[in-house]
């Protein structure tokens, strides 16, 4: 009977722990007196003119706010270039050989979304439509008529409304998302297509209309924001999150 006991109980320790070996952040809110201080994108990054290059694939992305949003991944081997729709990518991850984009849309409430793709080069081949006229030579579009419609060779992970995301990063195999909501910042992930909420990063909301990530000559990731409210970046370094950001 004691045995039994110390199995139960010992069953329901084991059980309770999953899941609960999470990273524990270490997050930093630091005000900057000086606005040049917040100016260490030309000293610190490193200059890369795509979204995203790996050995199979120079990857791109456009947006065109609320008329849509697309990333074309170009073969290095063919050449050829294949699209999807995507309103409007700030993240690329390689996460077990899928490729996670993160999008994000800064138009009334906002709206966020994840999609994943296995194998670009089972996505629609990028084609530009048609100009609605052509005057003097000259070919006239529509805005958004340049952004892929396609979602072939696509998988939605997750979308939600009222929700902003800053960017995305991996660590220790885990994806993580900085998010706006309720006003307030948040480090997140998904977990079985939700949201979840881990640490709140600020009460302020941190979110641009153009949020630019980069990598530092040390490897470190830099998100860069600016918008009617606040102004600075985030420098992410293994589980050290700091804020830095002006009064």
């Amino acid at each position: 009977m004691k045995s039994i006991y110390i199995l139960i109980i010992t069953l329901f320790y084991l059980t309770n722990s999953v899941g609960q070996d999470k990273v524990a952040f270490d997050i930093q809110e630091i005000f900057l007196e000086n606005a040049d201080e917040n100016i260490r994108e030309n000293s610190l990054a490193k200059k890369n003119d795509f979204f995203y290059e790996d050995d199979d694939y120079i990857v791109t992305k456009s947006c065109s706010g609320e008329w849509g949003g697309s990333i074309f991944f170009k073969s290095k081997k063919s050449g050829i270039k294949y699209s999807c729709k995507a309103t409007c990518p700030v993240s690329i991850n390689l996460i077990n050989g899928k490729y996670i984009i993160t999008n994000t849309l800064a138009h009334l409430n906002g709206s966020s979304s994840l999609i994943e793709i296995k194998n670009p080069e089972l996505m629609s081949v990028f084609e530009m439509p048609k100009p609605r006229r052509i005057k003097n030579g000259v070919k006239y579009y529509y805005r958004g008529d340049n952004q892929s419609k396609s979602t072939k060779g696509v998988k939605r992970i997750w979308s939600d409304y009222k929700i902003l995301t800053l960017a995305s990063f991996p660590f220790k195999k885990q994806l993580y998302h900085i998010v706006c909501k309720n006003e307030k910042t948040f480090l997140a992930t998904i977990e079985k297509n939700e949201l979840k909420l881990l640490d709140q990063i600020s009460n302020k909301n941190i979110w641009s209309y153009e949020s630019k990530t980069i990598t530092d000559e040390k490897g470190n990731l830099l998100i860069f924001f600016n918008n009617h409210d606040v102004k600075g970046y985030i420098e992410i370094k293994g589980k050290k999150i700091k804020l830095m950001r002006l009064k």
